[in-house]
């Protein structure tokens, strides 16, 4: 943490000049301040009260480069104020702002023109009276450029008028900006100032451009790599398809083989079955015939016996004639 403080007697006059420009001023003003800062490499802020009375005049005007300018300032006044500021940081963007409550008596007035291959500037101001307010403004920071706005509120017995406009272009940051301020007896006061470094838009460009340019040739890569395992993937499918139908073909032929093999060995069986069962029949009819042979001659064995056992008995009978005497 920081503090200061300090009083100055201010009591000059001057006039200056050079080859493009002139300008005198006077300053009869007393001056004291104290103020407290703290903070760090991502954030601060600080507190100044300040106070001062007196006359200041100045005017300066001439050349700078391709512009000329001109700028006047007048005050008579006595005023008191109290200032806030802070800062925050972070990566690529950072914040800030300030607020200054105060109140003034006297009169005040101010000019500025601007103009040239930079762009124009014109600003200017006059008031009177005795008023007390509070002007507060922020900014917002950002790599291609920043934003800052204010706005103000004053009220007591002043009449004041002052606005201005500046649209100008330097070392690539283009910058526009309004400001306004009408009072009387309440006052109102609005600024907001765009700067956009076209400087970083080229270069965020370029890389834009870079980094498509790689998507693109990294995209390229991505979609050759997909056709060739497109390509691989359908090289493996034909191959296994081929495959498949060389399997299906054998295992259809061993099929069909087995098959055959088992209606030809059925077809055999069978054979063998007729064959045993026309032998089995011609063993039975063999017997059979046989056997009927066999009771054939028996009958006929029988008969004969029959026969000749009658032949026997007739002879032996009474009623054989022979057997009668």
């Amino acid at each position: 943490m920081k503090k200061h403080a300090h009083i100055k007697q201010n009591q000059t006059a001057e006039t200056h000049s050079d080859e493009t420009s002139g300008g005198a001023s006077i300053d009869n003003t007393i001056t004291a301040s104290a103020g407290v800062e703290a903070g760090d490499k991502n954030a601060s802020i600080g507190i100044e009260v300040s106070a001062k009375t007196g006359t200041e005049a100045s005017v300066d005007g001439g050349l700078d480069g391709n512009n000329v300018y001109v700028e006047a300032n007048y005050s008579d006044t006595t005023e008191v104020h109290v200032t806030v500021e802070g800062q925050a940081n972070a990566e690529g963007f950072g914040v800030g702002g300030s607020v200054d409550a105060y109140a003034k008596t006297g009169n005040e007035a101010n000019l500025e023109v601007r103009a040239g291959d930079e762009g124009v500037v014109a600003n200017g101001s006059v008031s009177a009276g005795t008023s007390v307010g509070v002007d507060g403004e922020g900014t917002a920071d950002f790599r291609e450029g920043s934003v800052t706005a204010g706005a103000g509120v004053s009220v007591g017995e002043q009449v004041g008028i002052g606005g201005g406009g500046e649209a100008t272009y330097v070392d690539g940051v283009a910058t526009v900006g309004v400001s306004g301020e009408v009072a009387v007896l309440l006052g109102v006061d609005v600024d907001l100032s765009v700067s956009v470094d076209t400087n970083q838009i080229a270069e965020d460009a370029a890389a834009a451009q870079k980094l498509a340019e790689e998507q693109a040739v990294e995209a390229k890569r991505i979609a050759d790599e997909a056709r060739e395992q497109a390509e691989a993937a359908q090289r493996e499918a034909d191959r296994l398809t081929l495959e498949a139908q060389r399997l299906a073909a054998e295992a259809a032929q061993r099929e069909a083989d087995r098959i055959a093999n088992e209606a030809r060995e059925q077809a055999e069986a069978a054979q063998r079955e007729a064959d045993r069962l026309a032998a089995e029949s011609r063993r039975i009819a063999e017997e059979q015939a046989a056997a009927a042979q066999r009771e054939t001659e028996r009958v006929a064995r029988e008969t004969q016996d029959a026969l000749n056992r009658a032949a026997e008995d007739a002879k032996r009978s009474k009623w054989n004639p022979k057997n009668w005497f």
